[in-house]
């Protein structure tokens, strides 16, 4: 066909062929540009079954607009009546052509892992599974990404069951499909052993044999990649090794969770152990930034001595193959006279970073001091004498002399930091503030920060930081019931889309994008895709990967949404919110005995911490100890500060102890302030619940629909709600909150 015009496409030339199809570049004469060209071979077109399988490929990468996977212009007849796909042309090369020059270094890997993940994630959106993901359908452009080609094997996922040929690659195939069954989960195997061969060069189940490779694949371990290659850490052998389970439940469940956990070890690496380091406690090139300590005559700048220890965080938490550990757990130390080689113990750390602030009006004096934490030496130290305006120059200064001192190349796209905001030195002070008073996490410090970040906005319209501050604010008084959640929910998304409209690389907005969608639409899917795009731009952002665990228990996602919780406890180990969400993990699967221990965890932390005292009161109830339960949640009532919440557990506990007098006495209580003050319908419901008065408790949880209230989130998976689960009413509330389209647990309702 070179040479000739088929419709308005010029053949050029040969780009590839198979046993099923030509592929020819050509150029569109009339757009004037090149496109790829897929004709079926001749002996194939005259087989129904192999121009259905063409067309059906056409119809499914049609349905797909993703940056990472090939676009698809149109499918037409040439004048021979041959069938013809066309479609985008790229420059590069196969990733096939890549691997045969050996192994392409576990960056690249990484890199190019994240871009089909992408894609990947794409297709299943759009209910499209390509069930043939290997290193010949991958083309590598010019501009270094990478993109999924053909979709000729690919199905529809919610198409009519019927059994399935055996389709795709044997090499590729997971131990569902040799048997003829497929879906999303397939293609994640398949990813894994693409991965495999990225980062080692050769196959998991390397064989000269096809047949001994689907034996293999069916039956046999492989080696971990480290033993190939003694740079790959362990957590990527773990990544692998589950995406390459044998039994489907036990791998990534979605793309998405895969692509979490890709951008976190690509950000890491260089600070992951590898095997031959297991043993060892502190990891390599971490850091953990304490508060700088105050020691101006002014109480009030207080706020930026803690403010700048933040913002380096922030900073040097940009720096790829640096762990950085987060603010809560550094903060833990402020005021304390630890010494650095015990906090780099608790923080498994190598390195620590402290330092002072004197403020006098715009005169700063800063000095920063960084200390091996093992060994207990001075690495680097300096002192800054400059004026207020100068401080987003000493913040870059410090953070770009610890990457060199610690001899970390700054991989970021611009190759420069990029801080949270760089303004208005008065609206930046106004935030440091907000943030101050915001992790006092009290009533009173919440509001207060608020105050703070509106205050910045006024005096500097453009502060995308205090615009995702003041989304922060909103959605608490929601999720806390301080506010009608349908109006936080409202707010705290205008907010937070403002902070993205000024900063589109503003994580925390994007965190606030994901529990608005969640908690104001019910839509867990735009969640996780905010979600997503808030742990790529800051992997170490401990919120992001804790607040997206969550997302995934509420769907029963539970292995997942775990793993999501134990790498936030990772970046912040000493965080009591972190701590208590994994015993909270553990107790939604009914591993008692492990939210127990971790609930212990917390509280040797802080023995009054409310959450962990009320989630081992729940753990009682699981095991029929109703009188312990009572007094868990008695002791928890008061340091909650009275909540109404904390009311309600307490009156379930009664109910369920047979204390029935003292459970009408916490409804009678919920109602009179229910008279003053919006609160969360969700307490009364768990008194009913608690009296075994069914009807009761769906009303109040039907009234807690209408508000949008944030506990329903997780109505699928919450142990006390199951006695509910039967109920006719249960499972239409269920469906209108959109968990039963989504849950994976519901089918045990």
């Amino acid at each position: 066909m070179i040479g000739q015009t088929i419709a308005h496409y010029e053949i050029k030339e040969v780009l590839g062929h198979g046993g099923f199809a030509v592929v020819y570049k050509a150029r569109d004469v009339n757009l004037d540009r090149l496109v790829a060209i897929k004709f079926l071979q001749p002996h194939r077109y005259a087989q129904k079954e192999e121009a259905d399988r063409f067309i059906l490929e056409a119809k499914a990468a049609s349905r797909l607009d993703h940056p990472n996977i090939c676009t698809i212009y149109e499918i037409d007849i040439a004048a021979n009546g041959e069938l013809f796909i066309a479609m985008a042309y790229y420059d590069g090369e196969t990733l096939r052509k890549k691997l045969a020059r050996g192994a392409l270094g576990i960056d690249n890997a990484l890199k190019y892992a994240i871009d089909i993940a992408r894609g990947l994630a794409s297709a299943h959106n759009h209910q499209v599974v390509h069930r043939d993901v290997k290193p010949e359908n991958i083309v590598i452009t010019l501009e270094d990404v990478a993109k999924i080609l053909d979709f000729g094997l690919a199905k529809l996922i919610h198409a009519a069951t019927q059994p399935e040929r055996l389709a795709g690659t044997p090499e590729y195939m997971a131990p569902e499909q040799i048997q003829g069954r497929s879906d999303r989960r397939t293609d994640l195997w398949a990813l894994g052993v693409v991965i495999y061969e990225m980062i080692t060069g050769r196959h998991p189940f390397d064989s000269s044999k096809r047949s001994e490779i689907l034996r293999a694949i069916a039956h046999n371990d492989f080696p971990p990649a480290s033993e190939l290659c003694q740079a790959v850490p362990m957590e990527l052998d773990r990544l692998i090794a589950r995406a390459l389970a044998k039994n489907p439940a036990d791998r990534y469940q979605r793309a998405e969770e895969m692509l979490a956990h890709l951008h976190t070890l690509r950000h890491e690496i260089g600070s992951l152990p590898t095997t031959s380091l297991a043993g060892q406690r502190q990891r390599l090139n971490s850091i953990a930034v304490l508060p700088f300590a105050n020691v101006s005559h002014d109480e009030e700048a207080e706020y930026f001595s803690d403010g700048l220890a933040d913002e380096l965080i922030h900073l040097l938490s940009q720096v790829r193959g640096l762990h950085v550990v987060s603010h809560t757990s550094s903060f833990e130390f402020k005021g304390k006279s630890e010494s650095i080689k015990k906090i780099g113990e608790r923080l498994c750390v190598n390195n620590v970073l402290e330092g002072s602030v004197r403020r006098v009006g715009n005169i700063l004096r800063i000095t920063a001091q960084l200390t091996d934490a093992l060994e207990g030496y001075h690495l680097w130290s300096r002192r800054y004498d400059r004026e207020l305006k100068d401080v987003f120059a000493i913040q870059e200064d410090i953070a770009h002399s610890i990457v060199n001192m610690l001899k970390i190349s700054l991989k970021t796209d611009t190759g420069i930091f990029c801080p949270r905001y760089a303004g208005n030195i008065e609206a930046y002070t106004l935030y440091l503030k907000g943030r101050y008073y915001w992790t006092q996490k009290t009533e009173t410090g919440i509001r207060k920060a608020g105050e703070c970040f509106h205050q910045a906005i006024a005096v500097d319209p453009d502060c995308a930081t205090a615009y995702a501050g003041l989304a922060d604010y909103f959605i608490s008084l929601g999720f806390w019931s301080l506010m009608k959640p349908t109006e936080a929910w409202s707010r705290g998304r205008e907010f937070a889309l403002r902070g993205l409209q000024l900063d589109e690389r503003l994580a925390e907005a994007e965190i606030s994008m994901a529990k608005c969608a969640i908690f104001g639409d019910w839509d867990w899917r735009q969640a996780e895709q905010h979600f997503l795009r808030a742990i790529e731009l800051d992997p170490s952002l401990s919120a992001g990967h804790f607040s997206y665990g969550i997302s995934l228990l509420q769907l029963g996602r539970f292995e997942s949404g775990l793993l999501e919780m134990l790498r936030a406890r990772e970046l912040d180990p000493l965080s009591l919110t972190i701590g208590t969400g994994v015993a909270w993990a553990h107790y939604y699967v009914g591993e008692y005995d492990r939210a127990t221990d971790e609930c212990r965890k917390v509280l040797e932390l802080q023995p009054d911490y409310f959450e962990a005292l009320g989630c081992m009161g729940l753990i009682t109830i699981a095991g029929g100890r109703f009188s312990d339960a009572v007094a868990c949640f008695e002791r928890a009532l008061p340091v909650s500060g009275g909540s109404p919440l904390g009311l309600g557990f307490l009156g379930y506990a009664y109910g369920l102890n047979g204390c029935v007098a003292d459970a009408r006495r916490i409804l009678e209580q919920l109602q009179r302030i229910a008279g003053e003050r919006y609160i969360s319908p969700i307490g009364s419901g768990l008194v009913h619940i608690g009296l075994s008065e069914e009807d009761e408790a769906l009303t109040y949880l039907e009234q807690a629909a209408e508000y949008k209230d944030a506990l329903l989130a997780y109505a699928a998976v919450f142990p006390p709600f199951r006695t509910l689960h039967q109920a006719l009413r249960f499972r239409s509330l269920v469906d209108r909150i959109g968990l039963g389209r989504e849950s994976e647990t519901l089918t045990t309702l």
